[in-house]
């Protein structure tokens, strides 16, 4: 009699721990993280491997990044949030710089920032429609507009501003973006 409890307990213990234990069509989600494999594998084919690496590591444990897709829109929208910046320290520079040269350069840069904010709205559009092409345009779009922002500043006057080191890494974020394109299931 005593065996029979004995395994009539364990038996209610296993089932207990089954019905506990969540499924994958119950409330509780299984998160997929990006591997640190794929991270390397990414950032290996960008412009900076070593920003690329420092981005992506630092936002793979996001809440929202499942996969390669959920980590694609995070850095989508850094890229998006830094350019708006990068824009108005443009709009600030063109209304306090007294060099004509540079003024014109700034609103050269200015034109690009505004084109290439609307490369990454797209970009975002294209990811969320899987559009795997429409991506890829959109983000080396953006990066064409991030890199004659740059090229205005190859001759002097130089530009005293942190303005190339926003654009730079505007231009990585790009690059991580393009890259990413790939790995997209």
């Amino acid at each position: 009699m005593a065996i029979h409890q004995l395994r009539f307990s364990y038996f209610l213990l296993l089932v207990i721990l089954f019905i506990s234990t969540p499924s994958p069509s119950s409330s509780a989600k299984l998160v997929l993280k990006v591997s640190e494999f794929t991270i390397d594998a990414i950032c290996i084919k960008t412009l900076k491997p070593s920003f690329c690496l420092d981005i992506l590591k630092s936002h793979a444990d996001h809440p929202h990044n499942r996969d390669i897709a959920g980590l694609a829109r995070i850095i989508i929208y850094l890229a998006y949030s830094d350019a708006r910046t990068t824009r108005d320290q443009i709009q600030s520079l063109i209304q306090h710089t007294d060099n004509p040269q540079l003024k014109e350069r700034y609103n050269s840069c200015f034109k690009n920032y505004v084109d290439a904010i609307g490369d990454i709205k797209n970009a975002k559009k294209r990811l969320n429609e899987g559009n795997k092409n429409g991506l890829s345009d959109a983000a080396a779009s953006a990066m064409g507009e991030f890199n004659a922002c740059g090229e205005n500043f190859r001759q002097p006057p130089a530009d005293p501003s942190t303005l190339l080191k926003s654009n730079d890494n505007m231009l990585d974020l790009s690059s991580i973006i393009l890259v990413m394109v790939e790995f997209l299931a």
